[in-house]
């Protein structure tokens, strides 16, 4: 690891401030960041420690939405009654998520933008997200890689997406806040997420010297939950994960969101699916029809055709739940 400076910043503006220097990174937990920095993946001049803004730490109902902090742990939104009830997938989605020592210390906000999980990108590889010319994975050990968006015209990089609170806030039509230096702005968190590009090899569309504040949730859905299948029982990032939302008038869908995660570069929606499950009660839902069309477009890579029966599976598993 790189020597550095540290200094800490009591509010967002002061630590967009401080991101000016563009050898700056912001730390709260470190769970991701230490990681990378211990491998020499990133070396930072400096940190910005952002754990003493206080109110970032906040869970805040309104009258016809949920504002979570950019601090609160993954372990913390678990145990809130009112997201457990109101927004299940996220409670789903965070209590399935790494190790409970990681809940314990990981932010909503740094879990959103944590880097690929790819062995190549993590590893001593000059891999084509970390600048080099060759995504390895692709020809590669890419067992647990992406099935969707992997042509090089649509994606260079064939790493899937590892956060699955990002599937869930998908799923539920959240919006993601951060802060500049000089203003603040409220993304839908679908817009938080792009295929990388040989002039922006990033996954996200936050700029560099601005910092994540908040998560807002809309009016809560009728139902909602997120499933995921993971190479081993537990502390495991997905193999594939789904989150969905659904709201019901007269018993039957009138709204459905369906996000795929651990399948594709970034969090995804399954679009032509949701649309399909329009008008039908939960439990009366074609699932063969419906799997069918959630894989229309999977064009899985040398090693993980499997993923493409399992999604499947876990799909069917998905509406089973939701007509319980």
């Amino acid at each position: 690891m790189n020597r550095f400076e540290y200094a800490r910043a009591g509010s967002p503006e002061e630590a967009a401030a401080l991101l000016a220097d563009e050898s700056s990174r912001i730390i709260a937990g470190g769970t991701d960041l230490l990681p990378l920095m211990k491998e020499s993946i990133t070396s930072p001049a400096q940190l910005v420690d952002i754990s003493l803004w206080l109110k970032g730490r906040e869970i805040v109902q309104g009258t016809e939405q949920l504002e979570i902090g950019a601090l609160v742990t993954l372990s913390e939104i678990v145990r809130n009654e009112e997201i457990g009830t109101q927004y299940t997938a996220l409670a789903d989605a965070c209590g399935l998520a790494a190790a409970p020592q990681l809940r314990n210390m990981g932010t909503i906000g740094g879990n959103l933008l944590q880097a690929s999980r790819c062995a190549y990108f993590r590893g001593p590889y000059d891999c084509w997200l970390k600048g080099g010319d060759t995504c390895f994975a692709r020809e590669g050990e890419n067992e647990q890689h992406s099935i969707f968006l992997t042509s090089p015209e649509q994606s260079m990089c064939v790493s899937a997406h590892p956060s699955d609170p990002a599937t869930a806030l998908l799923a539920l039509g959240a919006r993601v806040r951060y802060q500049t230096a000089s203003s603040q702005y409220d993304v839908d968190l679908g817009d938080l997420y792009k295929l990388p590009t040989e002039e922006q090899r990033s996954m996200t569309t936050i700029p560099r010297d601005a910092v994540i504040t908040g998560v807002v949730l809309p009016a809560k859905p009728t139902k909602s939950l997120y499933r995921k299948a993971m190479p081993r029982a537990t502390w495991s990032f997905a193999l594939a994960g789904i989150g969905v939302s659904i709201t019901l008038e007269r018993g039957a869908i009138a709204e459905a969101r369906l996000a795929l995660g651990g399948v594709a570069p970034i969090p995804i929606r399954a679009e032509a699916v949701e649309q399909a499950m329009l008008g039908h009660a939960p439990g009366e839902l074609p699932a063969e029809d419906l799997a069918g069309l959630l894989i229309q477009d999977a064009r899985p890579l040398s090693r993980n055709g499997y993923k493409v029966q399992l999604l499947m599976g876990l799909f069917k598993q998905v509406l089973r739940d939701l007509a319980s």
